[in-house]
């Protein structure tokens, strides 16, 4: 038997002991669970008050049953739910019972979701917007993927697949009646058609970074001299202690990685190893990871050390230095550089930080003035609007792939080659498609039939 054809059941709840566990089924067998387990069939769509039993007729425990028949339901097969109290050994026990039933089987992870998108309840990006939602830790990556859950780029790119296939429609007829004069004002608006979907494509590329951050999280990598600081200022960030702090250079050499939420954005904090020359195999190749980490950057804080300012008097030139040994462009928008004095506490002369951003993360003095400083970088990246419509890579990857295949299109002269401008739109439909998981074929015979009525 195929595993689509096999019934499905599984826990929804979390493990453990609550108030209530739920029992979900999917497959043509749901109906007949629910006659065998809950005694009948419940009116489709209406929590219905039930004793559930073994095969054997044996009580586990009463509680609710839900039916819902195909197509009307969360995954478009025939679909059941049993509302248990929620003490582990009595879901075991059903679980058991329903083990024991012909062609049913314990769901594999993700199978309900996968099932809804097969049978057409739900597009690809609207289960990536679920997952999101499920995974979700702050409130920003929570907002971002409600408001996909409504699959607004699949609705987007489907009417811009839709326009790709006219436009593939056209140039059918192109191709078909090729000794026919072509009139100008057909390849002009071929053109002018293929130039408005690549700035639309563009617009919504602009803000792909963003969305992407949102879910994935701010990267804020902190780069500086060994014992400058670095370390200290990310237990502070997180308010505990991640990274070891010692009076020895050259202490850290791998990267490490805090993840806390800041102001409601996902944060990954990571220190660094402190940039200088040395001999050691093992510290070079962690100065190799921090210019990596730095070039992935987002945000970059650069712990300078206020001694080394107050005894050579020059923070732009080690400010400048330490860009360049890390491969950073400070005169670049992104990622966002913030260089901050640390060790305020172990100056004599406080007129040292005067003109910059200065603390000391041991006393906690300039603290509250730094995370207002990464708040405001963040807001900057992050814009405060509406939520961004892309959110993966995946899409992000799908877009270009799309744009790239119409730039190559236009430079094409539909009179002459009609027939490379079809297949680089080919390309750019089936790009589109696989944002929704839509890609066929058939879309194209569909519309040069009932629009072209060719061969008639």
């Amino acid at each position: 038997m195929n595993r689509q054809d096999e019934t499905i059941f599984a826990l929804a709840t979390p493990a453990g002991r609550a108030a209530v566990q739920i029992i979900r089924i999917s497959g043509t067998g749901a109906a007949r669970a629910l006659r065998r387990l809950a005694g009948r069939l419940p009116q489709p769509r209406v929590m219905t008050y039930s004793t559930i039993t073994d095969l054997e007729g044996h009580n586990i425990d009463v509680g609710m049953t839900a039916w819902f028949p195909s197509p009307a339901s969360p995954t478009g097969e025939d679909y059941a739910e049993f509302h248990l109290h929620g003490t582990p050994h009595i879901g075991r026990m059903l679980m058991l019972a329903l083990e024991e039933l012909p062609a049913f089987r314990l769901a594999d992870a993700g199978e309900f979701t996968r099932r809804s998108f097969l049978n057409g309840k739900m597009s690809l990006d609207q289960t990536e917007a679920l997952a999101d939602i499920i995974d979700a830790d702050t409130e920003a990556q929570h907002r971002q993927a409600m408001a996909r859950l409504d699959a607004p780029l699949s609705k987007l790119t489907d009417a811009w697949r839709l326009q790709l296939v006219a436009l593939m429609a056209r140039l059918e007829t192109l191709i078909d009646f090729a000794d026919e004069d072509i009139p100008d004002d057909l390849s002009q608006d071929i053109h002018h058609r293929l130039e408005t979907l690549i700035a639309n494509i563009g617009s919504v590329l602009e803000d792909a970074d963003r969305g992407v951050i949102i879910r994935d999280g701010v990267s804020i990598v902190l780069i500086g001299r060994p014992n400058a600081g670095k370390s200290t200022l990310l237990n502070a960030l997180a308010g505990r202690d991640d990274a070891i702090v010692s009076t020895e250079e050259g202490t850290t050499r791998d990267i490490i990685k805090v993840s806390l939420n800041m102001n409601g954005y996902a944060v990954h904090l990571k220190d660094t190893a402190g940039l200088r020359q040395t001999q050691s195999l093992a510290e070079k190749e962690g100065i190799k990871r921090t210019i990596r980490a730095a070039a992935d950057a987002d945000i970059i804080l650069m712990p300078i050390d206020a001694q080394d300012i107050e005894n050579n008097g020059d923070f732009v030139s080690h400010w400048t230095s330490l860009c360049a040994e890390a491969g950073i462009d400070n005169t670049a928008s992104k990622p966002a550089i913030i260089p901050v004095l640390t060790k305020m506490d172990m100056i004599a002369d406080q007129s040292v930080g005067k003109d910059w951003l200065s603390i000391s993360a041991e006393t906690g003095l300039g603290m509250d003035q730094l995370r207002m400083v990464i708040q405001s970088a963040m807001d900057q990246l992050l814009g405060s609007g509406e939520a961004a419509m892309v959110s993966r890579e995946r899409h992000r990857h799908a877009l270009i792939a799309c744009q790239n295949s119409l730039i190559a299109a236009k430079d094409i002269d539909p009179a002459c080659e009609p027939e490379l401008i079809a297949e680089d739109l080919r390309h750019a439909a089936q790009a589109l498609g696989r944002i929704s998981g839509q890609v066929d074929v058939e879309d194209l015979l569909d519309e040069i039939f009932s629009s072209f009525c060719i061969g008639k």
